[in-house]
């Protein structure tokens, strides 16, 4: 397949999921010429702690945590995946509102395709186009309000309740992202989710 054709395909994706907002095809044209396509190599680390997060990527192909980084402690801990069928939209927070050094990372959990646009290029098609803007604060409401209700499972469920809700409503995160990470995620060793594994077969 030439590169031109696979890049269209890619796009068309995006595309795909925003033509159920109604967007115009000018807008989307605009969008288009704006979009950067991005592959990243597993274990690669996407944006880095102590970076300002001036873009927001969409998951086309593989996956990727979000994980906050204490540097001082040597601690990381992941917050948040990051998968084609599971919040597909990907930034970290902390720095891409504020336009401040990020004390996250993204990093990809296996080979990775991502698609871009910049926050400064969002905010001029925000201006120019209302129905842009209300999709926009759509998805970030509701990939916000999907990222604190993660966080209150982890702060009120056990960790075989946790591990449940995980198997139950987000199966892609146990089928594609490694044992570390979920384990980070839930607050428990390795070995106590290899347990949980076990017991859930």
């Amino acid at each position: 397949m030439n590169p031109q054709a696979s890049s269209s395909h890619l796009v068309d994706a995006l595309f795909d999921f925003l033509r159920g907002f109604q967007i115009s095809e000018a807008a989307m044209e605009k969008i288009r010429a704006g979009i950067h396509i991005q592959k990243v190599k597993a274990n690669s680390v996407l944006v880095k702690p102590g970076k300002v997060c001036d873009r927001i990527y969409f998951v086309k192909e593989g996956g990727f945590v979000c994980r906050y980084v204490n540097e001082a402690f040597e601690k990381e801990k992941t917050i948040n995946f990051y998968l084609p069928d599971l919040h597909p939209f990907m930034a970290c927070v902390d720095s891409y509102f504020t336009q401040t050094p990020t004390q996250c990372e993204l990093r990809a959990v296996e080979d990775s395709v991502v698609l871009s646009m910049t926050k400064s290029a969002i905010d001029l098609l925000m201006q120019e186009d209302p129905t842009l803007k209300n999709v926009y604060d759509t998805l970030v409401i509701h990939a916000l309000t999907e990222e604190n209700e993660l966080k209150l499972k982890i702060i009120a469920y056990t960790s075989e309740q946790l591990y449940d809700y995980i198997l139950e409503n987000l199966p892609s995160v146990i089928q594609k992202v490694p044992s570390k990470y979920i384990a980070e995620f839930m607050g428990i060793s390795a070995e106590w989710l290899s347990k949980l594994k076990r017991v859930k077969k």
